[in-house]
């Protein structure tokens, strides 16, 4: 694919006997095939929320995933009584116990979490447990 310049300024692309205007090759279709790119006028354009039912797990409101990683899921969360924002890590026990040590590392960084106070070093406020779902926040 070569780039040529034209007298008047228009930029062309070459692909073997077909020469055409750049901005051709978006809004005219080829003629072995159809157009694989088309515009779209922003007044077309329909946005909805996402409408989710909201997860509560004891006096916290689940928001959305922060990231995600070997352990577990990162989520926001929100605290309902101070309205305060908080991560929270949720593990799976089905999956620590696939990862060698896994169970005994988060049981180690829960440990020292709980120990560290600085202000560069997250703060473990809560430490949850569901049974039924076999999870751990």
């Amino acid at each position: 694919m070569e780039r040529e310049e034209a007298a008047e300024g228009t930029s062309f692309f070459q692909l073997g006997d077909d020469t055409r205007p750049l901005d051709s090759w978006l809004t005219e279709p080829e003629d072995d095939g159809p157009l694989v790119f088309h515009r779209v006028n922003s007044k077309e354009i329909i946005y909805q929320a996402r409408k989710k039912k909201a997860k509560i797990f004891g006096k916290y409101v689940m928001g959305d995933i922060l990231g995600e990683g070997s352990y577990g899921k990162v989520k926001e969360m929100l605290d309902a009584e101070t309205l305060c924002r908080r991560a929270v890590k949720i593990l799976k026990k089905k999956k620590l116990r696939k990862i060698p040590n896994g169970e005994q590392n988060v049981q180690m960084e829960i440990l020292l979490l709980k120990r560290l106070n600085h202000r560069n070093v997250i703060k473990l406020v809560d430490v949850l447990y569901n049974d039924e779902k076999q999870k751990m926040y």
